[in-house]
């Protein structure tokens, strides 16, 4: 419904046109209705956003003492008590050392944390406190945790476990795999429309590639082959390209930090347009990066090397000693993949994915 309230006034601009008003290039008028359908969708996923977070306040509140609190002589040292909190209530002051809670030790934050946050918001926890050199025991009533802007690993440090380290150096290794065949450490996914890209094992004068064989000549369709369980932050891909054939796009990339066909980053070149990008994918959007374009000679049909780097926010893209370089925050990790456009047949040859160098001491 949203959305068709932001269309009637450019039907309208559409009617004007037809009756012999001043007239207004398609081209803008799509450009400017597509940018008011962005803004409306983004707002309404904002709303949505916050009141399911509202929505999990009411339901699964979360426990609240009132303190802050550091690691000293076996419990926590209160180093701070916030204004009507049960912390207040209870007495606790600025100095004390709570050494336990509900009968759980309390030597350190995930302990303390971990000991409120499994009870009830409304229920009363006995305390045990070390002040002035002396053991009291206190009772305090617990608090709904205050509403807060941060993600969840920024508020609570250190009770989501970090996430592995990949198996790097990895390569693809196609000779097990039959010809005519998708790679077992393959997952082909499909970002924008159309058919699902067509990755298969190809062979010829003995050499094997992974082909994206799918001719369909839909604009906005991006086949994509994942490899299967591998999700990096910083990382090194190269691998050799042959744009083989396509009508409408002869194109080629190397996908980083993949969260969603959706979200994740793609430096790849194209035959058509003579130039290699770098882009970003967000929410469905994409955007060539700055300083993400540098022009390529035009393609001779053969073998090239292309090389995508993500070091922290900075990356770069080589083409045959071409060099695209920009940065991005938005996307810190992800999966490693292949990535075509429309009818491109592609072939990709010797994936390999590496932790970038660095210097020592870095």
């Amino acid at each position: 419904m949203r959305a068709l309230c932001v269309l009637f006034p450019f039907a309208a601009a559409l009617f004007a046109q037809e009756e012999g008003a001043e007239r207004k290039d398609p081209v803008i008028l799509r450009r400017e209705l597509l940018h008011a359908l962005d803004a409306q969708i983004d707002a309404d996923a904002t709303r949505a956003h916050l009141e399911a977070r509202l929505m999990l306040d009411r339901i699964m509140p979360l426990p609240y003492l009132g303190i802050d609190a550091d690691p000293e002589g076996g419990g926590m040292k209160v180093t701070k008590v916030f204004p009507m909190t049960g912390a207040m209530k209870a007495g606790l002051k600025e100095g004390d050392v709570i050494l336990a809670v509900a009968g759980e030790a309390t030597p350190d934050a995930s302990a303390l944390g971990s000991a409120i946050r499994l009870r009830s918001v409304g229920g009363r926890v006995p305390l045990r406190v070390l002040r002035d050199g002396e053991e009291t025991a206190m009772e305090a009533e617990l608090g709904r945790r205050p509403e807060e802007d941060e993600d969840e690993e920024e508020q609570f440090p250190g009770l989501f476990p970090g996430a592995p380290e990949p198996p790097l150096p990895w390569k693809l290794d196609l000779a097990s795999d039959r010809a005519g065949d998708t790679p077992l450490a393959i997952e082909a996914v499909l970002a924008g429309h159309g058919h699902p890209g067509r990755w298969i094992v190809a062979e010829e004068a003995g050499q094997r590639a992974l082909r994206q064989a799918d001719g369909d000549p839909t604009g906005i369709r991006f086949p994509i082959a994942l490899v299967k369980g591998l999700v990096c932050d910083d990382a090194v891909v190269t691998v050799r390209v042959r744009l083989a054939g396509g009508d409408f796009d002869r194109a080629a990339g190397v996908v980083l930090r993949y969260r969603d066909t959706g979200n994740y980053l793609v430096a790849r070149v194209n035959a058509t347009e003579n130039d290699l990008r770098i882009f970003r994918v967000a929410n469905g959007i994409r955007r060539t990066l700055p300083g993400g374009r540098v022009e390529i000679p035009k393609d001779d049909g053969s073998w090239h090397v292309l090389e995508f780097r993500a070091d922290g926010p900075m990356l770069s893209a080589t083409y045959d000693g071409k060099v695209a370089s920009s940065y991005d925050t938005y996307l810190p990790r992800g999966g490693v993949g292949l990535w075509t456009k429309s009818d491109s047949v592609s072939d990709f040859a010797e994936l390999a994915v590496a932790a970038p160098e660095r210097a020592a001491g870095d």
